[in-house]
């Protein structure tokens, strides 16, 4: 990350007066210099040295604090971990446990969240930061050996419910913004909003790094004022109110926020959009025909494609090299090849290991993704090797883990979950009961134990069992997922509707 800090230091000795962050805490706006940004990197990470803390962990919403912190902590070479703020508490309990976190960053308004959950030991009351509206508290914990160049740990969402880390190096980081960069080039820089979580890596990386490396400003708001009702809502109208009064040149979406964006597309939208010149789009897998018709209606859209494990994005379009339905070339920092089995596989960029996987170097990454790479060198994903489900929102879903917990109920016999690149999951449910009512509170029952982005929302009553006689199951009684999508497809789809 040397060349980050290289251009951070650069602008606040060439331009010290100019915009480095935009950010707004709901109630009013403040901005950042380039000169303040610098000096407030610099001042929080004596703050920490000070400290002597080795793992800090981070539960903000988006804001400038968030990105000072973070960089001060790279600076240093400190572990940071990113807390989600839609993990359960016994998500954050196994984040903060798992990786030894010692201290988490946090805001007055919603630190509460961390007091109040049980199995984490508080040393003591908060203390401030060098910058304002920022707090730390001291965790008792063990400390976990993490690998000493591992300046970051990301969490995905969880398959099965309880988070993996990712151990990211300052290498892993540097590359992904030096690739960036390079396939840049001469792209003006621009006013870039933050509209994922900067807990996300992509947006922490591709978004925040990226944008002030190329000479970006960076502008945050609370998620909630971007749009955020849940983890699987959103209100598309108050991003569109964001991007217009920012007047926002780029910004990252997930596939179902384009989805919203390409659906409420009118004269009146068009106009707020009149200002963005690149819309990335990533964290799941965008329809064709969503992006066709992006493309129609004049709005910049480039469809990416990474994971956690490669530092975030390894392939990208861009305005000089784009084809729609591919998520565009690799970039220069990784190369990616297919194996026999039509498995895309990334060499040359890899994290470090996942927690308490940390013994074996890794030479390659196989992403449990199937795909192909066309004459001219576009990237094409086809499809999952697993069973795993991706939402429209980027969250990875084992339907194994939420059909467990929805058997769990006397009124439900058989479930199968769906949801590949939907807002939100879904599920075939077989019950002897044919009291609708009676499902449908067993399953709002069953979504009380679940994080938002694993609850079942929509559901269809399944006209009978499934048995290996009608194909649904196998002779061993696993479920015949094919299948059942298959007979159960137009239902399914109207759900969406």
């Amino acid at each position: 990350m040397e060349q980050l800090f290289k251009a951070i230091e650069k602008r606040a000795l060439d331009f010290p007066e100019k915009n480095a962050l935009i950010s707004s805490d709901g109630n009013r706006q403040s901005i950042t210099t380039n000169k303040e940004l610098f000096d407030n990197i610099n001042s929080t990470a004596s703050f920490f040295e000070k400290e002597g803390l080795n793992c800090i962990g981070i539960f903000m919403d988006n804001c400038a604090q968030w990105i000072i912190c973070d960089l001060a902590a790279a600076k240093l070479g400190i572990t940071l971990v990113p807390i989600p703020l839609f993990f359960t508490r016994s998500q954050i309990e196994h984040l903060v446990t798992s990786a030894g976190v010692e201290a988490i960053i946090s805001q007055p308004s919603i630190f509460t969240v961390l007091t109040n959950n049980q199995p984490l030991i508080i040393e003591a009351a908060e203390t401030n930061l060098p910058i304002e509206n920022t707090v730390v508290l001291r965790i008792l914990t063990e400390q976990v050996a993490l690998l000493s160049s591992c300046i970051k740990v990301t969490y995905t969402s969880g398959s099965t419910g309880e988070p993996k880390g990712v151990c990211l190096s300052a290498q892993n980081i540097g590359a992904v913004c030096k690739g960036f960069d390079m396939s840049m080039g001469s792209m003006a820089m621009t006013n870039h909003l933050c509209v994922l979580p900067l807990a996300t890596l992509l947006e922490n990386i591709a978004g925040v790094y990226v944008c002030l490396l190329h000479g970006g400003v960076v502008i945050t708001e609370p998620l909630a004022a971007l749009g955020f009702l849940s983890n699987a809502e959103f209100d598309i109208n108050k991003l569109l109110e964001k991007i217009k009064l920012h007047q926002v040149e780029s910004l990252i979406l997930l596939p179902q926020m384009l989805t919203l964006l390409v659906h409420k597309f009118n004269e009146t939208v068009s106009q707020q959009c009149s200002s963005l010149q690149f819309i990335a789009v990533g964290g799941g897998k965008t329809s064709k025909l969503t992006l066709q018709q992006a493309n129609t209606l004049g709005l910049p859209v480039y469809e990416g494609y990474g994971l956690s494990e490669c530092g975030s994005v390894v392939s990208l379009n861009l305005p000089y090299q784009h084809k729609v339905g591919s998520v565009g070339k690799a970039l220069p920092h990784v190369c990616i090849v297919i194996s026999e089995e039509g498995e895309i596989i990334v060499e040359g960029q890899m994290m470090l290991g996942y927690l308490d996987e940390l013994a074996q170097p890794l030479t390659r990454i196989y992403t449990g993704d199937l795909g192909y790479i066309d004459e001219e060198g576009y990237i094409f994903v086809s499809g999952r090797k697993t069973t795993k489900i991706v939402s429209s929102f980027g969250r990875n879903i084992s339907p194994e883990w939420v059909e467990a917990s929805l058997s769990s109920s006397s009124v439900i016999s058989q479930v199968a979950i769906f949801g590949e690149a939907k807002p939100s999951l879904s599920a075939v449910v077989y019950s002897s009961d044919n009291e609708m009512d009676a499902i449908s509170n067993a399953i709002e029952e069953c979504n009380k134990n679940l994080p938002d982005y694993a609850q079942v929302r929509h559901w269809i009553k399944a006209e009978s069992p499934f048995t290996p006689t009608n194909n649904l199951l196998t002779n061993n009684g696993r479920l015949k997922r094919a299948n059942i999508a298959t007979h159960y497809q137009e239902k399914l789809e109207a759900l969406y509707l």
